[in-house]
């Protein structure tokens, strides 16, 4: 079960540890918004990019799965949650399932509040929707979904590409758009997060409403 405590007052809200920067500009979409605690479902929380968010560009998701925990203790006291965020996919991966069991397990015993965020296959899979905005991101027509049906990227009546990475990598080659880990921050900065279906961001989600829940903002105003 996922619980809320109140934290320190000397103590940030909440320390993500990602795996590239591509996830960090992710979370700076989705964060950046205006009220996005609103769309999150869930009380405010600050979040501070320069602050809150650690990149392991050397290990990557390798380097988070081994040494998560590790990266983390020079954070513990300072902040009163923790999140992990990488990739499933990557040489020698055990599986989301392991990845997520492996880092908790080594968290336990220094965080009392945290959440390990495994994305599965990897972030790319946070991006599809059938939303116009990817369409004016990507600078490819609006039917892109129709032409990644066809080329075989994206069967009908699925929710997202069965490989996430290879359809963004088609659309981009097809309309010659260079790849920027900034445009993951300008995907989520505009795509519907409750439209979102993924597993892990919901799973994320679901730690953020219950670490900082909406109904408490309301009761101490009432």
């Amino acid at each position: 079960m996922i619980s809320s405590s109140p934290r320190s007052s000397s103590q940030r809200d909440v320390v993500f540890l990602v795996a590239d920067a591509g996830m960090e500009q992710m979370l700076r979409g989705f964060f950046g918004r205006e009220r996005f605690h609103q769309s999150l479902r869930c009380g405010p929380f600050s979040f501070d990019p320069a602050l809150d968010v650690i990149v392991d560009t050397q290990g990557r998701d390798p380097g988070v799965y081994l040494r998560a925990h590790q990266i983390l203790s020079a954070y513990e006291g300072r902040y009163a949650h923790a999140v992990v965020m990488l990739d499933a996919a990557w040489e020698g991966s055990p599986g989301a399932v392991a990845i997520r069991d492996d880092i908790a397990e080594r968290m336990k015993g220094s965080w009392e509040r945290f959440a390990v965020v495994v994305i599965d296959p990897e972030l790319e899979a946070w991006v599809w929707q059938d939303s116009p905005h990817l369409a004016q991101v990507l600078k490819c027509p609006p039917d892109f979904r129709a032409i990644l049906e066809r080329s075989g990227h994206w069967p009908a009546n699925t929710l997202k590409p069965p490989d996430p990475k290879a359809a963004l990598d088609h659309l981009r080659r097809r309309y010659r758009v260079k790849a920027f880990n900034a445009d993951f921050g300008k995907l989520a900065a505009k795509i519907s997060v409750r439209h979102c279906q993924d597993a892990a961001f919901n799973y994320l989600c679901d730690h953020l409403r219950a670490w900082f829940p909406a109904n408490a903002v309301t009761s101490e105003h009432s």
